[in-house]
């Protein structure tokens, strides 16, 4: 709803308010199948009765989530403490089979007055009355980078800053938070009054928090599962003295910060940007069609290792040797790779990804899952696997443009979870596709040399093609295998159910891999039929044809994925 608010800046008439507690602005699937726009309230009041948020981007879930999370773990606390600060208190939140209404209320009616995206002294996640030193602003096509914007114009886009975007309150909220969390880093607009500002501008500028991730969070099949499979039990490791959202903080002012966080709710609601939404009043009601933004609030990536809940890590050797201590920093997502073939390095398996004395660490949010699946909630997600979120970004020349966006989702049932066992059955899994894979591209490379290619260029690109070819056809199967595992085990011996899981995954890329190879064969040229002598290394020749780049490729797979009557 908009209404007038007293306190408005000289020369105006009214001021608009907006305010996310009780307005509508949060899209969400409801279980039901219908979908509706509801207020921050209303949705952790139905949390139980919604499937999803259903956002613009994908990226816009964590932060929102995380915004949720950090009003849960403050209306769900105690003597000015967030909460839960036990299991015990965590479980007779679960136990409740819904978010708690009255703290809920209570907290929300507290803090309401920090909610209002339009306030003419403290807007919400903004500076009231940013501006830059020449008194320049943007369009608001700055925040959503797949639009053009200045310098940035990205394919297709049919946006010029000549005829801005304009956006409705709950679309400025979303991409304001959007904003915060993932903006690009670089050269950033001075604050009019920054001390650290030169010729107008404010150098150095990392991205925002997250796009230092690669963001992992697990979802279950309403959305209050997923606040709760993410609602951390809180420690003095996690949540400091002093912690507590950004609204809940004074207002900022336009000076920007170098600072450690004081723990996992100032991390949530983390003020990555100074921001001013500009509202117009029109015809169609208030549109934002302008911004201000400047440098804002700047973390350390080393900081956030024991305080990040949502992302792996692995120890940074360079680091370690420069400090004397084992440092970690955050695993990213890499562009065009399926989630499941990362699967050692979420579960943080040394020995499937990397030599002994790397080390990694998994997503705290999955540490403490692991600890439930062992107890409390193993019948529950026996019933109902997890869906593993993955969502990040990669950035381009000095992180100040954004190349690509990364989102997948993986489903991991609970005995993944549980069981060192059926966990290594997964990552085997990993592995004879990985297997596969680089015997697929060897067998393309020879087939190519038989035929008379000696470009490495081309080699690699025949190389690269068929293993993609391969993991594309693979990922399907891959999920819908990994879903079944643990299927049956109050019927039949884990062991053999393993066994039986695996041989059913090795057939599956066997059967994959030839149809492959003989698509590769059949295409092969006279000229790789008769072979011909190739260089192998300076010293040493040898002759290659089709025939044997197929003897060696059936030799290799063979090896590293016996059929199971072939196995000793």
């Amino acid at each position: 709803m908009l209404e007038q608010i007293s306190g408005t800046p000289e020369g105006q008439s009214h001021t608009l308010t907006f305010n996310l507690v009780d307005d509508p602005w949060l899209p969400c699937l409801h279980v039901d199948g219908t979908v509706t726009t509801l207020s921050l309230r209303e949705l952790l009041h139905q949390a139980h009765q919604i499937q999803d948020l259903v956002l613009d981007v994908p990226t816009q879930y964590p932060p929102i989530v995380r915004l949720v999370l950090a009003v849960l773990h403050r209306a769900v606390g105690s003597g000015g403490q967030p909460g839960p600060r036990t299991i015990d208190e965590w479980l007779a939140i679960w136990g409740q089979g819904r978010l708690p209404g009255d703290q809920i209320h209570r907290y929300l009616d507290q803090v309401r007055h920090r909610f209002d995206l339009f306030h003419p002294e403290a807007p919400f996640a903004q500076v009231a009355g940013l501006r830059s030193p020449s008194g320049e602003t943007k369009t608001i096509a700055l925040v959503i980078p797949y639009l053009a914007s200045g310098n940035n114009t990205p394919l297709f886009s049919t946006v010029r800053d000549q005829a801005p975007p304009s956006l409705t309150p709950p679309e400025a909220a979303r991409w304001l938070l959007h904003a915060h969390a993932w903006d690009t880093a670089a050269i950033k607009t001075a604050a009019a009054g920054d001390p650290k500002a030169k010729a107008g501008k404010t150098t150095g500028n990392p991205t925002g928090p997250l796009g230092q991730l690669g963001v992992l969070i697990p979802t279950g099949q309403t959305l209050w599962h997923t606040l709760m499979y993410n609602l951390l039990v809180l420690n003095n490791r996690c949540s400091g003295s002093g912690d507590v959202p950004s609204w809940e903080r004074p207002p900022v002012d336009a000076t920007w910060r170098e600072r450690t966080p004081a723990g996992l709710l100032d991390l949530y609601t983390w003020l990555g940007r100074r921001i001013r939404l500009l509202v117009e009043h029109t015809p169609d009601g208030p549109r934002v069609r302008r911004i201000v933004l400047c440098a804002g609030d700047r973390l350390r990536t080393a900081d956030l290792d024991g305080m990040e809940p949502h992302t792996a890590w692995r120890q940074s050797k360079a680091q370690t040797a420069k400090l004397g201590r084992t440092v970690f920093m955050p695993v990213t997502h890499r562009p065009g790779r399926q989630l499941w073939r990362g699967l050692g390095t979420i579960l943080a398996h040394e020995k499937a990804t990397a030599p002994p004395d790397f080390k990694f660490k998994p997503a705290d949010a999955l540490v403490q899952l692991r600890v439930f699946a062992d107890g409390p909630l193993e019948e529950h997600l026996k019933g109902h696997p997890l869906l593993l979120r993955a969502i990040g970004m990669t950035y381009g020349t000095q992180s100040a443009v954004i190349n690509e966006t990364y989102f997948d989702d993986l489903p991991l049932p609970v005995a993944v979870l549980r069981s060192d066992s059926w966990e290594t059955v997964a990552l085997d899994g990993v592995r004879d596709a990985e297997a596969t894979a680089r015997h697929l591209g060897h067998l393309a490379t020879n087939l190519a040399k038989a035929a008379g290619c000696r470009d490495d260029r081309v080699l690699d690109g025949r190389r690269d093609n068929t293993q993609m070819s391969l993991y594309a056809t693979l990922d399907p199967e891959f999920r819908r295998w990994i879903a079944t595992l643990g299927e049956g085990e109050a019927h039949q011996e884990p062991r053999a159910l393993q066994r039986a899981a695996r041989d059913r995954w090795r057939s599956k890329v066997r059967a994959e891999a030839f149809r492959i190879a003989d698509e590769l064969l059949l295409r092969v040229p006279a000229t790789a039929v008769r072979g011909r002598l190739v260089r192998i290394d300076r010293d040493r020749t040898e002759w290659l044809s089709a025939a044997l780049a197929e003897f060696w490729f059936r030799r290799a797979l063979n090896k590293d994925l016996p059929r199971p009557d072939q196995e000793a």
